[in-house]
């Protein structure tokens, strides 16, 4: 019977442990919905692709390839993924950023964003995208430079190029009213 070397049974132990933090996210169960969102960034991540790759002196995994990550009722969906974690008692690990890139899109029940970056701060519970934003809810579509979303109080905030970098590019908002019946959305 061989042994199999040490080094890579932690590498696989690692790999399998940042398998579970991604899975159980914050808190490890579903906790009530933040005020406002009704968005919770305590529940599981749940990240699928076409590859990935466990750096774990950097605390970091990089998921490659037609990547979603679902939370609740949220998704998140890039090219690439970078999930940095961290350390938390008892040898588990706990996602406290993900890193968007390429092809970003967001999208909750009331709303969707895309981009061509972001940022999900889990620990602020708060989406940044920045790069040719388009935010649209219902019919409504409003366009920028940059988007943050607080994911705790459901407010939002688009910011065009023209404010800091002298393009002259502002927000662009189409807004819709309700039909004539009074059916909101």
């Amino acid at each position: 019977m061989t042994k199999t070397p040490r080094r890579p049974r932690r590498l696989c132990a690692a790999a399998l442990a940042l398998a579970a933090a991604v899975f159980v996210g914050e808190g490890g169960a579903a906790q009530d919905a933040a005020p406002g969102s009704g968005h919770d960034s305590r529940q599981p991540i749940e990240i699928t692709a076409d590859t990935l790759e466990v750096l774990q002196a950097d605390k970091v995994a990089v998921f490659r390839g037609k990547v979603d990550a679902v939370q609740g009722d949220m998704l998140l969906r890039a090219d690439t993924l970078v999930v940095h974690y961290r350390e938390a008692e008892a040898e588990n690990l706990r996602v406290a950023r993900i890193d968007a890139e390429g092809n970003v899109f967001v999208s909750s029940p009331r709303e969707t964003a895309q981009g061509r970056r972001g940022v999900y701060d889990v620990d602020a519970a708060r989406i940044d995208l920045t790069g040719g934003v388009v935010l649209t809810r219902g019919d409504n579509v409003i366009e920028g430079d940059s988007l943050r979303m607080d994911l705790d109080s459901g407010r939002s905030r688009v910011v065009g190029a023209g404010a800091d970098a002298g393009s002259g590019r502002r927000v662009h908002g189409l807004f819709v009213p309700r039909d004539a019946g009074g059916a909101d959305e």
